[in-house]
């Protein structure tokens, strides 16, 4: 556990040198995954997303 909270306070502070939201990218990433990964298609499915 203690590694996790490491990495998490190496990317707080990465984020705020770079000046980066971090809930921003966060959803940008999830809305990223779901155009990627449609649930209709994906769900259940362990393909690749360039084989859906």
């Amino acid at each position: 556990m203690k590694k996790l909270a490491d990495v998490m306070n190496y990317c707080i502070q990465m984020a705020d040198k770079l000046d980066i939201s971090i809930e921003d990218a966060i959803m940008d990433k999830i809305k990223k995954n779901a155009a990627k990964y449609p649930v209709d298609k994906s769900y259940g499915n362990s393909k690749k997303y360039t084989e859906l």
